[in-house]
């Protein structure tokens, strides 16, 4: 692949608004589990730029496969938000509660937050 049609690919994961529209809904498991998953597409372009392998949904590890300074330097807000993979989607990762009764808005606010840096952080890379 050129490096710009890699860049080009790159660039089409870091669109993800979703986490915010559902957090304004009060959907807040439903927005903890979105804002993990632009994190997850951010790092994701970052590898697809460079045309490394993106099958992972832990950020831990999509950091690690970047390399360099980035896996030390997210690595806090990569693990709050792998932590928000599986229980805000799935009914039973929490035994007998629902998702939904479990996280709240500040969770919501949290994850946004981390997802927004390191969404920033990615978009700033991938600038010319």
């Amino acid at each position: 692949m050129s490096r710009e049609s890699a860049h080009a690919r790159a660039l089409l994961w870091l669109h993800w608004p979703a986490a915010t529209v559902l957090a304004a809904a009060g959907q807040w498991s439903h927005s903890c589990f979105q804002a993990q998953q632009a994190a997850e597409k951010a790092l994701k372009a970052l590898l697809a730029d460079r045309d490394q392998d993106l099958r992972s949904h832990s950020l831990a590890a999509l950091l690690r496969e970047l390399g360099g300074e980035a896996s030390q330097r997210w690595a806090a807000q990569a693990r709050a938000l792998d932590k928000l993979y599986a229980p805000t989607r799935d009914p039973d990762a929490l035994g007998d509660a629902a998702p939904m009764d479990v996280f709240g808005p500040e969770d919501a606010t949290a994850a946004m937050d981390a997802a927004r840096s390191l969404l920033d952080w990615a978009a700033n890379e991938l600038s010319p």
